[in-house]
């Protein structure tokens, strides 16, 4: 299973896809696509907890995926 925690001022959101089930990945993929395109930054995690790298690109086999918003100054 794949986690997607979207974070926002409300919190964190939790979207969750099985990497076998099509509709699931292709609903994960368009709202990551999304985020993108709202400059989200997307970051994978490594199974040991630690952070992984910068995705530019949606993967459907990672365990977890966070996307935070862009910062904005003030």
């Amino acid at each position: 299973m794949g986690v997607m925690a979207i974070m926002s001022h409300r919190g964190d959101t939790k979207l969750i896809w099985n990497p076998n089930n099509t509709d699931e990945v292709e609903n994960a993929r368009r709202s990551f696509t999304e985020l993108r395109a709202k400059g989200y930054i997307a970051y994978s995690v490594s199974p040991d907890g630690s952070k992984g790298e910068i995705l530019r690109e949606f993967d459907p086999n990672a365990e977890k995926i966070i996307l935070a918003p862009p910062l904005r100054g003030g």
